[in-house]
Order: structure tokens, then C-alpha cells, then sequence
């Protein structure tokens, strides 16, 4: 017995095409399934917190006197502060607002992640101290202390002294942007701190949420709403999706309002706030997702057992006239069972081993490529659970394939079947099952065939679309600006110090040109309003940006019509340029150049230009019209010279020759970056080549199984055609028109559910129609080379 299982294990490696074609579909179907799974469970479970179900963050939202919402997901750093501290809803609360500092006493000046927050937060997500204490949250006359608390990560790349110290009454203290604080405390770097504001998924600092809030100016401090400030908090009696209490919310609305009037606006906006699940607002999106996903794996996993299900009998009714030589010879079917089952279960076991590895590397992409925008992409772990999991699955299937092929093998009649063994006479699939699963599996292969290919087509062509400027060896420097007062004497500093810095930085050996811009090119932050008629109704928003001089020619942005920004421009503040984007959604031209435009207030501005637009996968081409600088910020691009680099520390030494206070906040590679706004196209482009891989694959694999099961049962039917006169090639044109009835079956269902597509993506309805064809053609060429090549095996020749 041991020698016959060896030997049918054995027989695998003798196999190879089958065996590799067999173990390469079984495990990527295997890995699909084992991470669709893994995904489908990060996204539903408990969160790793005391009383999950309890945790709640706060929904808050300004609407407009039409009820449409202005902002979504926002609130004021002193409504966030009200409220935790006022809804006795909320057995424990914290407000938490997010940013960033310079670490300015640090020679390399690195930008910080800076968490405010309140001492309940470290409770809430239990982060554990690892030396000193949490920072105060205030004295008796009301006054915040500076400390701070970091974290252990943070401190062991600055800091490292920190840790090391013996005496605990040693005072170590940090410069954050213009204030100092007094590190009080360390706490324990670990996974649980809840990624709510994905920009700052880990935090460097954590400081008192007081900070954040200016008690000389509570009028702008009510109506200066932030996508970057929330609440969390638990909560027994709080209801999810249900307001806060009502004199809360009329308090706080109040004050909004009152804001507004002191600032001068005539806006009747309104805010509004209820409370949500935390688990909702960090898991929402990962959750629609993996519903999907979880369905897609599990159709191809069984679509991909289904394929192999029928070459594998084809496998082993090849083995048939082996099997009965052995029986008749006195073999014992039990061994012969026993051996089969062997030799099953080991195919199975080396596809999940092989499915092991496919898991592991997807896990690492999926945290490479999506941490960044999906929280707690960390928590996806894979353990020994699952992957016990995964080979059992493995080997419940492999006994059923084994089970259900050998049953296919009758022995009832060893000599009947020794004669028929290879001959078409042993029991077959019922023939409406095999023509039902061909036709099936032919529609799902083109449908899923041409969306592999339109993926690639598609992403692929927005690879090769320019991004319209010149990215390479440019960089964005985003200043540490201090100062943000707007009257004409702060104006007038800011524009001499921007003058110096140009002078300076020009005239640097590894500088080729600088121009003023307030935020980066792929930035779209800003927005304006802007027609050809005062009225606001006639206006449209599109996004806008603040440039200087030269920034068009720097940047290598082709100028359409019109001309480009003066210095002289920056003063009167009475031009704008647009780019092709905006003008077609203001429905102006090249003859348009002089045209009046009108902002918001209704100022009017004369249009100076029309440049082309500027592309990225993750944004497109936005419309933006661009204004003149008014020297409100200090940032610039700056073109290096071929093949140099400039670091943050050498640009802020330049700087600081012309003002000792500069620092430089951020310098950002536009090349780097505009290559991390087209990830996504890259991505998708080869997942559409590896989608289309495997369904080629699985055409291939599942067409010569069954139309191989199909050929052997119509075995007998044909060599009697042959023997009474038929032609080995009548015989053939028979069976492909034949064949050709199953195809325009199976194409009359692709091609519905192809056009149904077409309906609701009807912008991309050529190309998804273009990719149908293909998938048609190659389909159709691959099902009648099978097929001919079976026939022409089964068919004698004369």
C-alpha cells in the first residue's frame, strides 16, 4: 500500500504540465479567497479597545440656509472643547485636533505630527505610558501649561536621551514652531492609536488641546470650522445617528452666527452635530468595499474549482486503462482509492503552501499601497488560525475531487472497461452539465476577460497622458510663516522677503529659477467662484491658485493664448489666467483674451490668458484659474539645475542669509509626488494585465477540460461515422458548428452583460466595447483550437 502511494505522488512530478497549471490556479484562487476573507473580517471586527460598541466620534457639519451641506465631517476646535466637556451623554470625552510643527532646536528641523488632545484620550485607546506622565490640563487661574508628551518612536529618533536618562528630574524641553514646551512624559508606540485623520495616522507629539484655541478672539474661534478637529468618547446612553442635546446645539449655532455677523459676513449657514459609531467612521469605507470584494473572491473561487473539477477528470479518465491493468492484475480497489486520495490531497496541500506565500505578499501590498488612505491597514495581520484554516478548506476539497473523480471510474466490469478505457465507453459528465457549465464558464470568461483588458487599456493610456508641466529636477518649498496679518505693512515685509529670498536662491549655483505659489501645482485646496456675470447664480466653483511671475514658463505649463503674470500684476490684482478646462466649463476661447470674469463679491477681473492644463491620475485635469500673488504666503517652486538636489537643511541655510528666523516647513519633489498621484493608474494597470493573465488561464484550463469530456463521450457516436463513410474533416466541421450554437449562446450573455455596463459607465462605453470584441475574437480562437486539437486525437485516421 505504501508503495502504490508513493508511486501516485510521484506521478504528479511526472505530470508537469498538469500539475503546475493545476497548483497556479488553485492557488491564486486559494490567496484570493484567503484574503478577501481576511480583509471582509479587519473590516467587521471589534475594535481592539475596552467596550467597543461604545465608542462614538462626533458628526459634525455647517449647512447653508437650504439645508445643503457647506462642510461634512468638521468642527471648531472650541465647539470640539464645548461639547466634550458638556454633553453628560459622553461618559468620557476628548477633543482632538490634528497638525503639524517644526522640531526647530533639532539641527535637521524635521515637521512633526502634532496631536492636541485631552488627557482622556490616552484612557480611551489605552496608550500606555512608558516613563513620567500626561501633560496637564490646565491650572487654577486658567493658564495651559507648555508640556508635551511623545512618543516612544519619536523619541528614539530624536530624542534618544530621553530614554536613556537615570535622573527623572531632568527637564528636557523641545521648540515647536515658536513655542516651547517641557517633555513631561513618554507613551508606548504601538498599533492602537486610532488613525482618524489619515495625513497624521501616527503622532510625534501630543500636546493640551487648549493650545489650539485663542480666548482674545472667540468670535473667529466659532466660525473657523476644520476638517482636521473632532470628538471622540464613550458612551452609554447617547444614541448613534441621533443629535446632541438640543441646548447644546443652539448654544453652539448661536455663537456661529454671531461670528459671522462680527466678521461681516452675510452668509446664513448653520451647524449641526450627532454622534456616529468610531468603528463606522475608521471601518466605513473598507466595509462597503470588502462586501464586494468578499463576493468577487468567492465567485472566482468557485468558478476557478469548477474549471479544475473538469480538468481534472479528463486527468484521470486518462489514467483509467492504468487503474483497471492494476485491478485486474489483483490490486485492491481500497489501495487503489487510498493511492488516488494520496495523490489529491498532496496537489491540493502544495497549492496552499504555494497560496501561503501569495497571501503574505498580498497582505504587504495591500499595506505598502493603501496605508496611506485606509485606516488601520496595519491591523491586517495574517496568523497560523488562518492559514490552518486555508489547508483545511485545501483538504475538505481535495477529498471531494478525489472522491467524486474515482466514482467516475466504474469498476463493476473490469474487462468491459479495460477494453473501453481511453475509448469514450467509461461513464461521462451528463451532456446538458458539461454544454451548461461551457457555456457558462465561456460568458463569464469574456465578460471578465474584456474588464481585465479594458483595465489595462484604460489605466494604461492615462500612464502615457503628460502631466502637462515639468516635474523633474523642480521642487515645491513650503515656508515656515509666522506672520498672517493682512495689512499693507505686514504685506509689504512678506513681498521685500520674498524679493531677497529670489535674489538669494537665483543667484545659488544649483538653482536655475524661482516663482511664487501658494501651494504646490497638484494642490487643489483652494477654490474660488468665478462667471462671466456678477451674479452668483452664473458663477461656478472650480479650484484656484496664487501665482508669481514666471511660474507658468518655470514649470513649463504651454501658454494657449494671452499672456502670463507681471510682478507688476501682484499689486493691482485685477487680472486671472485660466486653464483649458476652465475655460470650457466658462465657455470662453482664444477670442475671449480681455474678457471681464467676476469673482464671488463681484470684483471684476480682466482674463489675461488661457494655459493647458495640468494632469494627474488621482486628480485629472481640474479646472483652475490662477490669481495674481499677493505675497500672503512665501512658498515657491524652484527649478534645479540638471542632475543637483537640495536638501531642506541647504535651502533653509540659503534663506536664513537673508532672515536668521526662516525655516523651510516642507520641500516636496514634484517628480516624487506627481509619481504618488499616479500610483493608483500603475496599479491598475498591471492588476488589469494580471486579470487578464489568469482568465486567459482559466479559459484555457477550463475549455481543454471540458471540451476534452465532451470529446470523449462523443467518441463512440463519431468513429461510427467514420467507419459508415464520413470524413475525418466532415466530422470536424460538424462539430464546430455544433460548437459555434454553444459560443453564440454563451456570447448572447456576455454581450447583455457587457452593454448593461456600457449603460452605466457610458463614458468609458467605447473602450469597454472595444474590450469585448478582443475578449470575443480570443475566446473564439482559443474554444476551436481545443476543439480540433481533441478531435483530431480522437478521430482515426484513413
Amino acid at each position: 500500500m505504501m508503495q502504490e502511494n508513493i508511486s501516485s505522488i510521484k506521478a504528479l512530478f511526472n505530470k508537469l504540465r498538469f500539475t503546475v497549471l493545476f497548483a497556479v490556479l488553485l492557488a491564486s484562487a486559494l490567496a484570493g479567497g484567503a484574503l478577501v476573507s481576511l480583509i471582509a473580517w479587519h473590516a467587521y471586527a471589534p475594535l481592539p479597545y475596552a467596550q467597543p460598541d461604545q465608542l462614538i466620534w462626533l458628526h459634525g457639519s455647517m449647512v447653508d440656509d437650504k439645508d445643503s451641506v457647506v462642510m461634512d465631517k468638521a468642527l471648531s476646535n472650541v465647539a470640539a472643547q464645548y461639547i466634550a466637556r458638556h454633553d453628560d451623554r459622553l461618559s468620557m470625552a476628548a477633543p482632538l485636533h490634528y497638525g503639524d510643527a517644526l522640531y526647530m532646536n533639532h539641527t535637521s528641523q524635521p515637521k512633526l505630527n502634532l496631536t492636541y488632545a485631552e488627557p482622556a484620550f490616552f484612557t480611551l485607546f489605552e496608550q500606555e505610558l512608558v516613563q513620567g506622565r500626561y501633560f496637564s490640563q490646565g491650572q487654577v487661574d486658567g493658564a495651559i501649561p507648555f508640556e508635551a508628551v511623545v512618543s516612544e518612536c519619536f523619541a528614539k529618533r530624536y530624542m534618544p536621551q530621553l530614554l536613556k536618562r537615570q535622573n527623572h528630574k531632568q527637564v528636557y524641553s523641545m521648540q515647536l514652531d515658536q513655542q516651547t514646551f517641557q517633555v513631561v512624559g513618554v507613551v508606548a508606540c504601538t498599533q492602537t492609536e486610532p488613525q482618524i485623520y489619515m495625513p497624521n495616522r501616527y503622532t510625534d507629539v501630543y500636546v493640551s488641546f487648549g493650545h489650539t484655541i485663542d480666548t482674545r478672539a472667540m468670535s473667529q474661534a466659532h466660525i473657523s470650522v476644520r476638517y482636521n478637529t473632532f470628538v471622540v468618547g464613550r458612551s452609554t446612553t447617547a444614541q448613534i445617528g441621533q443629535p446632541i442635546s438640543p441646548g447644546i446645539t443652539a448654544y453652539l449655532d448661536t455663537q456661529f452666527r454671531a461670528g459671522l455677523v462680527d466678521f461681516g459676513s452675510a452668509l446664513n449657514n448653520h451647524v449641526r452635530f450627532e454622534y456616529d459609531a468610531l468603528k463606522q467612521y475608521l471601518k466605513g469605507d473598507i466595509q462597503q468595499s470588502s462586501d464586494w470584494l468578499l463576493l468577487s473572491g468567492g465567485a472566482f473561487l468557485l468558478i476557478t474549482l469548477i474549471n479544475l473539477l473538469t480538468f481534472y477528470l479528463l486527468d484521470i479518465k486518462k489514467q483509467q486503462a492504468q487503474l483497471v491493468l492494476k485491478a485486474t492484475l489483483g490490486a485492491p480497489l481500497t489501495t487503489l482509492r487510498l493511492a488516488h486520495y494520496w495523490q489529491v490531497i498532496i496537489l491540493f496541500l502544495l497549492s496552499a503552501m504555494c497560496a501561503a506565500v501569495l497571501v503574505e505578499l498580498g497582505v504587504f501590498a495591500i499595506q505598502m499601497f493603501g496605508a496611506q488612505s485606509i485606516a488601520h491597514l496595519d491591523w491586517l495581520q495574517v496568523n497560523l488560525l488562518h492559514y490552518f484554516i486555508m489547508f483545511a478548506v485545501a483538504t475538505v476539497l481535495a477529498l471531494g475531487f478525489a472522491v467524486f473523480g474515482f466514482k467516475q471510474l466504474p469498476f463493476t466490469s473490469l474487462y468491459q472497461n479495460l477494453q473501453g478505457a481511453g475509448k469514450g465507453q467509461e461513464k461521462q459528465l451528463a451532456q446538458w452539465f458539461s454544454v451548461s457549465i461551457l457555456v457558462t464558464q465561456l460568458s463569464i470568461g469574456m465578460v471578465v476577460l474584456s474588464i481585465g483588458t479594458w483595465s489595462a487599456y484604460y489605466f494604461g493610456s492615462q500612464m502615457q497622458t503628460p502631466s502637462g508641466i515639468d516635474a523633474e529636477d523642480t521642487v515645491f518649498v513650503a515656508r515656515h510663516q509666522v506672520s498672517w496679518r493682512q495689512d499693507e505693512a505686514a504685506i509689504a515685509e512678506r513681498k521685500q522677503l520674498f524679493l531677497s529670498n529670489l535674489q538669494a536662491l537665483s543667484s545659488h549655483p544649483k538653482v536655475a529659477a524661482v516663482a511664487l505659489s501658494s501651494l504646490n501645482p497638484f494642490d487643489t485646496s483652494y477654490l474660488a467662484q468665478i462667471g462671466k456675470q456678477p451674479v452668483k447664480s452664473a458663477q461656478v466653483t472650480m479650484h484656484s491658485q496664487l501665482v508669481g511671475e514666471g511660474y507658468f514658463t518655470l514649470l513649463g505649463i504651454p501658454l494657449i493664448a494671452g499672456d502670463t503674470f507681471t510682478r507688476l500684476d501682484s499689486a493691482r490684482r485685477e487680472l486671472v489666467i485660466i486653464n483649458r478646462a476652465a475655460a470650457a466649463m466658462l465657455g470662453v476661447g482664444v477670442e475671449d483674451i480681455g474678457l471681464s470674469l467676476y469673482g464671488r463679491s463681484g470684483q471684476p477681473f480682466q482674463l489675461l490668458g488661457i494655459v493647458e492644463n495640468i494632469y494627474s491620475h488621482s486628480k485629472g485635469a481640474p479646472a483652475t484659474v490662477y490669481f495674481p500673488h499677493d505675497y500672503f504666503e512665501g512658498n515657491m517652486v524652484v527649478r534645479l539645475k540638471p542632475n543637483q538636489s537640495m536638501s531642506k537643511l541647504e535651502l533653509s541655510q540659503v534663506l536664513q542669509q537673508q532672515a536668521h528666523g526662516q525655516s523651510v516647513r516642507e520641500v516636496l519633489g514634484l517628480a516624487k509626488h506627481l509619481s504618488g498621484l499616479n500610483q493608483a493608474a500603475v496599479l491598475s494597470f498591471y492588476s488589469g494585465l494580471g486579470l487578464s493573465f489568469l482568465m486567459i488561464m482559466q479559459v484555457l484550463v477550463g475549455l481543454y477540460g471540458l471540451l476534452g469530456n465532451l470529446a470523449l463521450a462523443q467518441q463512440p457516436v463519431l468513429l461510427i461515422k467514420q467507419q459508415v463513410g464520413a470524413t475525418r474533416l466532415q466530422l470536424i466541421i460538424e462539430q464546430i458548428l455544433s460548437r459555434l450554437v454553444h459560443f453564440g449562446a454563451a456570447m448572447l450573455i456576455a454581450t447583455s452583460v457587457t452593454l448593461g455596463l456600457g449603460v452605466f459607465l457610458p463614458t468609458m462605453a467605447n473602450s469597454l466595447l472595444f474590450s469585448y470584441l478582443s475578449a470575443v475574437i480570443l475566446s473564439f480562437i482559443v474554444l476551436f483550437i481545443i476543439e480540433i486539437n481533441h478531435l483530431r486525437g480522437q478521430l482515426k485516421k484513413y
